[in-house]
């Protein structure tokens, strides 16, 4: 059935190319022949079996008749030509090529794969023709390699020319030619040519060509880079180039009378020493972006180990390198990685040599770390870590490694710490203070958290190299060699200081962490010898104390206003890791260590530091605590351990030690377990008291000891006794101040009408009789005064002081009668007596220079007023114990201070309501002095002291302005005296004329405001409207 199919095409292009020697050549009527035709035969191809020799000679011969007339047809002809001969080649003479046949199409190929082929009527080949004849060259050589009579005629010496002018262009196809297909066509014929045709001393006659040129190939430069297809076909003719020339197990020297061979033990020495260098240029492809070519270049290094090991001893080293290079990347470790193993198994003479190649690595490590070249670190640490695996996993002994390999880990851990960007980034301590405010939202969100953050890396660059050390630390460990390993790094670790120190302290860590967490895992199916436990526990409880003394090394107040630092945060963070993994080794036997591990834990979370996450780190460690001991949560930890805290809290406080560590663990404290805690701080607080008393001049110490006592009162108001808003007696408040004013009815205004011009008459006549005389006796008080009066009621003498007894009988008259039932406790009563000596404390301290503290102070108070309002018979007393101290605030030379102070003015009235009737008409005028100061300032006005006043008086006497300051100190003043005069002439019952002063002032504000105008309205909505209409 072909040969019908080929037959009439066969015969129309004999007749076409017959034509070319007559006078009707019709070139293009060739080249449509011969394309017919190679369709043909690449359809007949599908079935390999449907083209046979018969048939492949039956084609060739008017191709024959085509390339004799190849001086008058074209390229595409001979391109045509070609690929017909190829197909031929690889399917019809596949099993039966004649040598001589063979060797004219080699001939030919070779002629027209040159670029500037001679004996043609073209002088410059093209890409397609070259690709065509290096593709004939690779068929051709396929089909003969199967035939031994066409392997011997090739490898005869008469053919040496021929051959060599074949491989050279080759070679030059694959250097110089510009399509990437050309390239790959020219790499598979040589590699045809040389993997399957020429034999052991021809190629070794042409070893130095072809490795010249093949490395020049492989070799990789910035200025050209080659397909990583070519790249692998070279590497693979390499391969099998070296493997029939070099190899160990070749042919026998020849005998007497045979034709003598090249190769003897001179010329292997030669070979060797001019491939080293060759090998190492081409070993470079190594780092190439792409799997299959560092796959290729491992089967070249495992070939020099497996069949070069003698013949290229020399390069051994280089090629166990480049494995253990491509065997640490995670795409090739597969195949690289497990056939070095088994090499390893094999020849445990290898072994030796991988060991000197990793002591040589380690020598260098350090000066590769203290380069700038990140990757080319964590390349070499990938290296060492592959190299060890395999020395493990082969069964060889690593114990004289172990003490090499902690040196080296030491050195590159301390290297990386102390690198520029590390020493640039370093920053002063904080300010114990600021470390108190850790918002109780941050502690919520970390609850659950159970990982630490990385203590040693400072910036991205030192991620990655930490985390090859500690990857190859812990594989370390894994092995049965971890007692000397350990062993070296426990030595040094009290021994050591700075970073050396912290490298120790991380990497025995990592190493006990892992040998533990072995243990654990194997424990149910080894049955491990008691020895490697007890080394095990050692080391922990090594760690455990000495993390205990590093955590109980706090700062002091000197350190912080010196800004050094006693301690290493990142020691620290280390220190919390190894209590963390006590805790979970010891699991509920823990319970009994918390009274030596909670107090510095809390102390290190109230420690924030810039250069780790040591706050996070410390959460984290409560979190496990709990976990270990089987608590419910930390809140739960802390209440039942509060004793102890507390305890250890006040022994430091009774001793006036004045360091930040006992406030920062209180507020911890207080921060976890909320107000559970509160009521096992009353001697604690008195002890705080004490200090305040004694150290009041320390503006720093006082200050930290009100933000802890702050802290008390923010969570105390969170109890749930507290914490319930009394809206009912607001509501009532509020219902009695909308109803206490009534509009005047004709009748009443008439009555007043009456009632003013009666008191006129009265001063008429008081202005026109004699004039008052002058005091004869001191002002007295309210007792005082009602005991005169009933003393001229009685008829006694002007001038006559009462008796001691009558005295008495008035005051308690004046007094309120206390009510039958005994005063109801307040709720909470622990809770609340804390707050409420908290609070009482703030009066003494709130003339403190300091303006932080002053605000700090009244913080507190506007903190814990909503919670002590809950029981009025001790409230009121309180007001009217804070009252003169927060009124001087009011004129206090910050503005926001006085702000502040404001507020509270307001939050009181809020909560005492008509309590606060007499002392707001008492400090009016500062509301006024305080309105004319911020209301003019905008305009550069004054209105204080008898300095001039510009602004506008109202007939009130209050000073209008229209517009306030634009600054953000009087804007927030101002803003604070619009929220307080709106909650007055809510809750306050004040005397007409100072409502109407309320209403004049808020008036410029009632439209931008809502709220302020339905405050207003609350208290006369008429007149409220009225203002509104006034303004327009």
């Amino acid at each position: 059935q072909i040969f019908h199919q080929l037959k009439p095409q066969c015969v129309a292009l004999f007749q076409s190319a017959l034509a070319l020697n007559g006078t009707k050549a019709n070139v293009q009527d060739v080249t449509d022949q011969l394309d017919k035709l190679h369709k043909l035969l690449q359809k007949s191809t599908i079935d390999k079996n449907q083209l046979d020799a018969k048939l492949a000679d039956y084609v060739f011969f008017p191709i024959s008749q085509v390339l004799k007339a190849s001086q008058k047809i074209s390229i595409r002809c001979l391109e045509l030509c070609l690929e017909i001969l190829a197909i031929l080649c690889r399917y019809g003479w596949r099993h039966s090529t004649q040598p001589q046949l063979a060797a004219q199409i080699v001939i030919l190929c070779t002629l027209m794969a040159e670029k500037h082929p001679k004996g043609f009527a073209f002088s410059s080949s093209t890409d397609e023709l070259q690709t065509a004849a290096f593709w004939c060259l690779d068929h051709v050589f396929v089909a003969t390699s199967q035939i031994r009579e066409c392997r011997t005629f090739f490898t005869s010496e008469a053919n040496f020319p021929q051959v060599g002018q074949t491989i050279s262009t080759t070679l030059d196809g694959i250097l110089e030619a510009g399509a990437v297909e050309t390239q790959l066509a020219a790499s598979n014929a040589l590699k045809a040519l040389i993997g399957s045709v020429i034999d052991r001393e021809m190629s070794a006659r042409f070893l130095p060509g072809i490795v010249s040129k093949l490395t020049k190939i492989l070799t990789p430069t910035t200025k050209l880079r080659r397909n990583y297809q070519v790249l692998i076909i070279c590497l693979e003719t390499m391969t099998d180039l070296l493997r029939v020339t070099l190899a160990d197990d070749g042919a026998p020297p020849a005998q007497d009378g045979a034709k003598q061979s090249i190769i003897d033990d001179n010329w292997r020495a030669t070979a060797a020493r001019q491939l080293k260098p060759v090998l190492n240029s081409v070993m470079r492809l190594k780092s190439h972006g792409h799997d299959d070519v560092r796959v290729a270049l491992a089967k070249l290094c495992l070939m020099l180990l497996e069949r070069c090991r003698q013949s290229l001893a020399s390069c051994s080293a280089m090629a166990i390198e480049t494995l253990l290079s491509i065997a640490s990347s995670q795409a090739s470790e597969s195949m690289a990685g497990i056939q070095l193993e088994m090499l390893l198994r094999v020849d445990p003479s290898l072994s030796g040599l991988m060991k000197n190649t990793m002591y040589d690595w380690l020598s260098s490590l350090s000066a590769i770390v203290q380069g700038a070249d990140e990757d080319k670190k964590v390349q070499k640490m990938q290296q060492l870590r592959t190299a060890y695996t395999l020395l493990h996993d082969s069964g060889s002994n690593t114990n004289t490694l172990d003490g090499m390999l902690a040196n080296g880990l030491r050195d590159t851990v301390v290297l990386t710490l102390q690198s520029p960007i590390s020493k640039q980034n370093a920053s002063p301590l904080v300010s114990p203070i600021t470390s108190l405010d850790l918002d109780r939202a941050v502690l919520d969100r970390k609850t659950d958290q159970r990982d630490f953050s990385q203590a040693l890396v400072q910036y991205r660059g030192q991620e990655d190299i930490m985390k090859e050390v500690e990857s190859f630390t812990q594989l370390i460990t894994s092995s049965s060699s971890i007692s000397a390993f350990a062993a070296d790094l426990s030595r040094s670790l009290r021994l050591s200081q700075g970073e050396a120190q912290l490298a120790d302290f991380w990497l025995l860590l990592i190493a006990t962490q892992t040998a533990l967490a072995r243990k654990d895992s194997m424990c149910g199916f080894l049955d491990l010898p008691d020895e490697h436990i007890n080394i095990f526990e050692d080391h922990l409880e090594e760690l455990y104390s000495f993390s205990l003394s590093i955590l109980a090394d706090g700062p002091s107040f000197n350190d912080f206003n010196a800004g050094t630092e006693l301690v290493d945060p990142r020691l620290q963070s280390l220190a919390l890791r190894t209590l963390a993994l006590r805790a979970q080794t010891a699991g509920p036997d823990f319970r009994h260590e918390l009274i030596d591990s909670l107090y510095p834990v809390l102390h290190t979370l109230a420690t924030p530091s810039d250069k780790c996450d040591l706050q996070s780190d410390a959460l984290t460690t409560l979190n496990i605590f709990t976990s270990a001991c089987g608590y419910h949560d930390v809140k739960a930890m802390i209440v039942e351990n509060a004793d102890y805290l507390t305890n250890a809290v006040a022994l430091k406080l009774n001793a006036f030690d004045v360091s930040p560590q006992a406030p920062q663990v209180l507020v911890m404290m207080v921060r976890l377990a909320g107000p559970a805690v509160l009521p096992f701080l009353e001697d604690t607080v008195q002890s705080i008291f004490a200090v305040l008393e004694s150290f009041h001049g320390y503006a720093v110490l006082v200050e930290m000891l009100f933000r802890v006592l702050a802290v008390m009162a923010e969570e105390g108001t969170k109890a749930p006794l507290l914490a319930i808003e009394s809206k009912e007696v607001r509501t009532e408040m509020r219902k009695w101040t909308r109803e206490r004013w009534e509009p005047t009815t004709i009748d009443g205004l008439a009555g007043l009408v009456k009632d003013f011009a009666a008191n006129e008459a009265d001063e008429k006549r008081l202005r026109d009789g004699r004039r008052e005389q002058a005091p004869q006796r001191p002002w007295k008080t309210k007792v005082e005064e009602i005991s005169d009066d009933e003393e001229s009621k009685t008829g006694g003498a002007q001038g006559t002081q009462p008796d001691e007894t009558d005295l008495e009988q008035l005051e308690q008259q004046a007094s309120p009668t206390p009510p039958e039932d005994e005063d109801p406790p307040p709720p909470a009563p622990k809770t609340y007596s804390l707050l409420f000596n908290i609070t009482e404390l703030t009066q003494h301290f709130l003339p403190s220079a300091s303006p932080s503290l002053r605000t700090s102070l009244l913080s507190l108070i506007r903190t814990t007023i909503p919670a002590l309002a809950r029981h009025e018979n001790s409230f009121l007393p309180l007001i009217n114990t804070l009252w003169p101290e927060i009124v001087s605030r009011l004129d206090d030379r910050e503005e926001y201070v006085r702000a502040m102070a404001l507020e509270i003015v307001g939050l009181l009235c809020e909560y005492a309501g008509e309590f606060m009737r007499s002392r707001i008409v008492q400090v009016w005028d500062l509301f006024r002095e305080i309105y004319s100061q911020v209301g003019c300032e905008d305009r550069g006005l004054r209105g204080a002291g008898g300095r001039d006043v510009a602004c506008s008086v109202s007939k009130t006497g209050i000073l209008v302005a229209t517009d306030v300051a634009t600054n953000t100190s009087a804007r927030l003043l101002w803003d604070a005296m619009i929220e307080t005069l709106a909650t007055i002439a809510k809750t306050v019952p004040l005397p007409p004329e100072l409502s109407d002063e309320v209403l004049e002032v808020l008036g410029p504000v009632l439209e931008a405001r809502e709220d302020v105008r339905k405050a207003l309205e609350l208290e006369n909505e008429d007149a409220v409207w009225l203002c509104r209409m006034k303004r327009g």
